[in-house]
């Protein structure tokens, strides 16, 4: 499937830490760090023109929305909710 993100938002596919693959649920109110996750599409309207599909962007956990699609959990964030790349 292809994904195609519109105006200024950027679609990354979520990082899963190894904490939530082991089936531990840890609560959101008491996770404390950034999230990490593969950029999949950009859109023609945001302003950072260095945000690239594959860079490993870093966001704030109360960034943006989670959808899953196909088994595959993504993050839809503005193009400023990402505070760095890798």
């Amino acid at each position: 499937m292809k994904i195609t993100a519109k105006n200024n938002c950027v679609w990354v596919r979520r990082e899963v830490s190894e904490s939530e693959k082991s089936g531990i649920l840890i609560p959101d109110s008491a996770k404390k760090k950034a999230h990490t996750g593969v950029i999949i599409t950009v859109g023609k309207m945001v302003e950072d023109k260095t945000l690239a599909v594959d860079d490993i962007a870093i966001f704030n956990q109360t960034s943006g929305f989670e959808i899953e699609i196909e088994g595959i959990v993504y993050v839809v964030l503005r193009g400023h909710d990402i505070v760095g790349t890798l």
